[in-house]
């Protein structure tokens, strides 16, 4: 069987990979935007759970974050960056690593060091065991950035149950690790600077488990899990209200929010039925 290299090129600068024994480590490091992924970023975190569903000698995916961070999602500052890499263009609607973590047959890990929310805390949902740092914070944002996250609603309700994800959707407020292990939002916390040795403790205990029979509890267990609506998140993405989003997120103030509906000549000949007419 030819050797597998130790380093990894996974094609995004904010990305490291690398190779010990069964396990693929990925690494996010951008300190300077919170660990905010690229577009490059994203699709090369997919590339490395490819790399695991190929190779035989692969058994985990390992997902972490360098410093106090996880990672913060995308960058919206990085969308016309004209030195990406790969065509997000073309292939807008596949440009997520969300739902690949959950499909491929290895067992994803992620290993939440610090601060997730957005995309970073989305990777948790379709991974298979997440341990947490005890400094770790989370948080979903999307709504605020007037982004219908189709990725949170197709999985988090079946992790935490409906009404507790309403409060994290709607209210959007950080959570920190212990709440977050009480949710059921993570599956174990550990202490930040065990986190790495806890890690491999956890990947110890998982090898004495065969590999084709955890392929099939992973397949089983996705089986009845509700398909994502990626056409109505991208259908999202571009409108007034998130591009009023975005604006006011760069610009540090709070978005004023369209209210211009295509339902209003339906709406006026309903209004009479409870509110007063004009005299």
């Amino acid at each position: 069987m030819t050797e597998l290299p130790t380093e990894v090129d996974l094609g995004a600068e904010e990305l490291s990979g690398r190779i010990d024994g069964d396990t693929l480590t990925v690494t996010i490091s951008r300190p300077e935007k919170r660990n905010a992924l690229t577009a490059d970023g994203y699709h090369g975190i997919k590339r490395a759970a490819m790399i695991v569903a190929d190779e035989p000698a692969l058994n985990f995916l390992v997902i972490t974050g360098s410093g106090d961070v996880f990672c913060a999602g995308g960058d919206m500052n990085a969308v016309g960056n004209p030195d990406r890499k790969w065509d997000a263009f073309t292939e807008a609607y596949d440009g997520t690593p969300f739902e690949t973590l959950g499909k491929i047959p290895k067992i994803v890990v992620c290993a939440v060091n610090g601060l997730a929310l957005g995309g970073g805390l989305v990777m948790t949902l379709y991974a298979d065991l997440v341990l947490a740092s005890d400094r770790a914070r989370l948080r979903i944002p999307d709504l605020t950035r007037g982004v219908y996250e189709a990725f949170v609603a197709a999985r988090l309700p079946q992790r935490i149950g409906t009404l507790r994800a309403n409060h994290l959707v709607y209210g959007n407020d950080w959570i920190d690790a212990a709440e977050a292990e009480r949710l059921g939002l993570v599956g174990k916390v550990v202490a930040h600077d065990a986190l790495e040795a806890e890690t491999r403790a956890l990947l110890d205990r998982v090898r004495n488990t065969g590999p084709a029979a955890r392929a099939a509890m992973k397949r089983e267990m996705a089986r009845p899990l509700p398909s994502v609506d990626v056409s109505g998140y991208w259908a999202s993405i571009g409108t007034a209200e998130q591009i009023e989003a975005f604006t006011a997120f760069l610009q540090k103030r709070s978005p004023e929010w369209p209210t211009a509906s295509d339902r209003d000549a339906f709406v006026s000949t309903r209004r009479p039925a409870w509110a007063p007419r004009d005299s």
